[in-house]
C-alpha cells in the first residue's frame, strides 16, 4: 500500500491515526484483519515519518507510541470515585433460584426483571477512564476502592483504543486477558530463552499489567475485553445496550451476551459452558447481572457485592484422553511419583500431556493401566491429574503397573516410607523416595524451588539451563550458583553472550535477598515461607543459625508461637545434618542472604490475639495482607491447623485447605471481610 500524498501533514497524520486503530480494532478485537502486516507496517512508518517531521504531532495517543515511553519511575495509587465490587459466587442451580428470589424480594410486587448472561473472563481485572475521546487513565483493581495507574502499560495494548468518538468522561471496567494460541506461542519463546512457562493466561496477563517497564509489556500478546459502564452518557437502559453501543465506539467487549427472563437463565449459562472450549480466551464461569439499569439502582448492594449480579462458577473443568506409558518422575525430596504420558488434551486453557498419578496405591485403586482412556482435571486449576478410568483397552495378561524398586535416575535403591493418608479406604500410603541427596533429578528440584519467585527469585534459570548445569558437574548444590561465571554459562546449549550475562547477573542480585528467603528457599520440611520467616526471625542471620548448638536451637526454634513439636524437630534435624550444613556454610561464605531486619512486633491493634492463614488468588501479593495483618497485631500461619482463627480464601483455593478448615473449627472469610477486620469492625456470626 503505497503512502498518500497530501500537502497538509496534519490530515494526514489524523487519517493515518483513524486508519491504524481501525485495523488494530480489525485484527486484535474482531480476528478479522483486512491489510496484511507488511501494509500495515508501511502507514505505520508513514505515520512515524510525518512525525519525525513534525514533532508536535505526536502525542500519547498516537500508534507510533504503543511501545515508546520510559518506564513506571514509582507506583502511583488512585482512589476510584466508584468503588470495583467484587461479585457473589453461585455453585449450583440452587445457588441461582435463591439469587433470583433475592432479586424478586428487592424489586416492586409483581416487577419481574430480564437478566444479561455472559461469559465470566479468567483475567486481570482493569478500569480505564476516556475524557474528549482520549484514554486518560487506567487502574489495576487493588484493594477495589483503590487502584495502581497503569495508564502507560494500557497504552500498549493494540486493542484498547486510544481514541473514541465519544467526547465526554466514559469509566469502564474489564478484564485484561491472553488469547490461548498466544499464550502457548508465548511459552514457546520463554523455553527458548530459558525461561519458566506461564502456567496459565491468567497469570500471565496479570504479572505483565504491573510491570514498572511499557516496552516490556508491549512484548505480552495482551488484550482487553470491557464488560461495565460505570460512568458515561444516559444513552441506554439497559446494560445489553450498552455493551451493543460500545462496539460502535471501537471498545472490545466479548460480544457473547444473551439477554433473557429468569427461564433462560440457566439454559444460558449450560450453552457458555458447552461453548467455553471454543472461546479463545479463558473462562471460568458465566457473569448473571440484571439487565435494567433502573432495577439495578433499587437492588443497591452490600458492603461486599452488588445485589443484582452473580458469577456462576463452573466445577473443574474435565477432559478425556488416553495413556500412552506412565513413568516415575523423582523430586526434590527424592519422592518418587508415577506421572501419565497422554495424547495432547486441552484442559482449563493450556495443552496438558502430563498428569500426576499420586503415587502406587493410586494407580492400584483407579486400576489404571497403560492404553487406558481416562477423565483428567487440574487439581485447584494448577496440576493436572488422572481420576478416572473412562474406558479399558488392554492386552491379554496386562498387569498392573509396578513402581521400581530403584531411582529411575540415578539407580539408586529406593526406601519406603508409611504415612498417614486423608483417605483410609486406601489404607496407609506407601511413599517410595531416593536416599541419594546427589541424585540429579533431586539436586535440580533442589535448585529449581530455591531459584523460585518465593524464595529467592533467580530469573533466567529455567528447567532445560539448570539440566545443563547439574549434568555438566558446574552446579552440586544451590550454593555453587554462585561460583558460575558467564563463560561456563556462555557454553551451555542455546546460550549465548547476553543470555550468560543475564543468569550470572541474576543470580548475584538474589544475595540480597533478606535471610526468610533464603531460609523459605532451603527446603526444610515443614517449613514455607511464612515458617521461614519466623525462623529468620530469631536466627537473624545464617551465620548466627550456624553457630547454634543443638539444644539452643531447639530452645529458639521452640519459641516461635506456632510452632509445634514436629516443626521444631525439622529444622533442628535440618541445622544438624552434616551435608545441609555445608551447603549453607557455602552459602554464607559467598555472602548470600542479607540479616533478618528485626521488625517491631504490633503490641495493639484490631487483630491482636488472632492467627491467619492466607491462601488462594488475591488482589494484592500475599506478603503486602501478610504485612497488613502482622501490623493490625494478627500472626500468620503457613497452613490451617488448630488455633488458626481466620482462613482468608481468594479465588481457587483448595479442597484441603477448606477441610482442613472445617477440621479445626477455622472460619472461612473472603479478601472482603479480611478488610473489613483490618479495619476493626466486627464481622456478623457465621451461618
Amino acid at each position: 500500500m503505497a503512502p498518500k500524498p497530501s500537502s497538509m501533514p496534519r490530515d494526514r497524520h489524523e487519517e493515518l491515526v483513524r486508519e491504524l486503530q481501525a485495523h488494530d480494532y480489525r485484527y486484535y478485537v474482531l480476528d478479522d484483519p483486512v491489510v496484511t502486516d507488511a501494509a500495515y507496517d508501511v502507514l505505520l512508518r508513514e505515520l512515524r515519518a510525518i512525525e519525525a517531521a513534525h514533532p508536535e504531532l505526536v502525542t500519547p495517543d498516537s500508534p507510533s507510541q504503543r511501545v515508546a515511553g520510559e518506564a513506571r519511575p514509582n507506583v502511583v495509587k488512585v482512589r476510584r470515585e466508584h468503588r470495583m465490587f467484587s461479585l457473589d459466587n453461585a455453585y449450583s442451580a440452587a445457588d441461582m433460584v435463591d439469587f433470583d428470589r433475592r432479586v424478586d424480594e428487592g424489586l416492586p410486587t409483581g416487577e419481574k426483571a430480564s437478566f444479561t448472561v455472559e461469559p465470566k473472563l479468567d483475567g486481570a481485572s482493569v478500569e480505564v477512564v476516556y475524557e474528549g475521546g482520549r484514554l486518560v487513565l487506567a487502574t489495576t483493581r487493588g484493594d477495589g476502592a483503590e487502584g495502581e495507574d497503569i495508564t502507560i502499560n494500557v497504552r500498549t495494548i493494540r486493542g484498547v483504543p486510544c481514541r473514541i468518538p465519544h467526547q465526554g468522561k466514559l469509566t469502564l471496567r474489564g478484564e485484561i486477558v491472553i488469547y490461548r494460541k498466544d499464550l502457548d506461542a508465548l511459552n514457546v519463546e520463554r523455553e527458548a530463552a530459558g525461561l519458566e512457562r506461564f502456567a496459565n493466561p491468567r497469570n500471565a496477563a496479570a504479572g505483565a499489567v504491573r510491570m514498572m517497564d511499557p516496552r516490556e509489556v508491549a512484548r505480552r500478546p495482551l488484550r482487553a475485553l470491557f464488560y461495565q459502564l460505570v460512568e458515561g452518557p444516559s444513552l441506554h437502559a439497559r446494560h445489553s445496550e450498552t455493551l451493543d453501543w460500545l462496539a460502535t465506539q471501537g471498545i472490545p467487549t466479548h460480544r457473547l451476551h444473551v439477554v433473557t427472563p429468569w427461564e433462560g437463565v440457566l439454559d444460558a449459562i449450560a450453552a457458555i459452558d458447552r461453548a467455553r472450549p471454543t472461546y479463545p480466551y479463558e473462562t471460568d464461569g458465566a457473569v448473571v447481572k440484571v439487565d435494567a439499569y433502573r432495577q439495578q439502582g433499587l437492588l443497591g448492594a452490600t458492603s461486599k457485592f452488588p445485589k443484582w449480579a452473580i458469577a456462576y462458577k463452573f466445577p473443574a473443568e474435565r477432559a478425556t484422553t488416553k495413556i500412552r506409558d506412565i513413568v516415575v518422575q523423582v523430586g526434590r525430596t527424592g519422592a518418587l511419583t508415577p506421572v501419565a504420558i497422554m495424547d495432547p488434551v486441552e484442559l482449563a486453557g493450556t495443552t496438558v500431556t502430563r498428569a500426576s498419578l499420586h503415587n502406587g496405591d493410586q494407580i492400584k485403586a483407579l486400576d489404571v493401566h497403560v492404553g487406558d482412556e481416562v477423565e483428567v482435571q487440574k487439581a485447584g486449576e494448577i496440576i493436572p491429574q488422572v481420576v478416572a478410568v473412562v474406558s479399558r483397552s488392554r492386552e491379554a495378561g496386562s498387569g498392573h503397573f509396578q513402581m521400581p524398586s530403584s531411582c529411575p535416575v540415578c539407580g539408586s535403591k529406593v526406601v519406603a516410607r508409611l504415612r498417614e493418608v486423608d483417605k483410609p479406604e486406601l489404607g496407609a500410603e506407601a511413599a517410595l523416595r531416593c536416599p541419594n541427596r546427589a541424585c540429579p533429578a533431586q539436586v535440580q528440584g533442589r535448585i529449581l524451588y530455591f531459584a523460585s519467585r518465593p524464595a529467592m527469585a533467580i530469573d533466567h534459570l529455567g528447567e532445560s539451563l539448570v539440566a545443563q548445569l547439574v549434568e555438566k558437574g558446574h552446579v552440586k548444590d544451590v550454593a555453587d550458583l554462585y561460583d558460575l561465571d558467564e563463560a561456563t554459562v556462555a557454553g551451555l546449549e542455546r546460550m549465548g553472550k547476553k543470555s550468560a550475562q543475564n543468569v550470572v547477573a541474576s543470580v548475584q542480585a538474589s544475595k540480597e535477598r533478606t535471610l526468610d528467603r533464603l531460609v523459605g528457599g532451603l527446603g526444610i520440611p515443614q517449613i514455607g515461607q511464612v515458617a521461614g520467616r519466623q525462623v529468620a526471625e530469631v536466627g537473624h542471620t545464617l551465620e548466627a543459625m550456624l553457630a547454634w548448638s543443638p539444644d539452643e536451637a531447639r530452645e529458639k526454634i521452640a519459641s516461635i508461637h506456632g510452632f509445634g513439636p514436629k516443626m521444631v524437630d525439622s529444622v533442628v534435624e535440618f541445622l544438624r545434618d552434616d551435608a545441609e550444613r555445608a551447603v549453607m556454610q557455602k552459602l554464607a561464605l559467598r555472602g548470600v542472604g542479607r540479616p533478618q531486619p528485626k521488625e517491631a512486633v504490633a503490641t495493639e491493634g484490631p487483630l491482636l490475639g488472632t492467627s491467619f492463614c492466607v491462601t488462594g488468588v488475591l488482589t494484592r501479593k500475599r506478603e503486602d495482607v501478610h504485612l497488613l495483618l502482622r501490623a493490625a497485631g494478627a500472626t500468620i500461619h503457613d497452613a490451617v491447623k488448630k488455633g488458626t482463627t481466620y482462613l482468608v480464601a481468594g479465588d481457587k483455593t483448595g479442597k484441603t485447605k477448606l477441610d482442613q478448615a472445617k477440621k479445626h473449627g477455622t472460619r472461612v472469610v473472603t479478601e472482603e471481610e479480611m478488610d473489613r477486620l483490618l479495619a476493626g469492625e466486627t464481622l456478623p456470626a457465621a451461618s
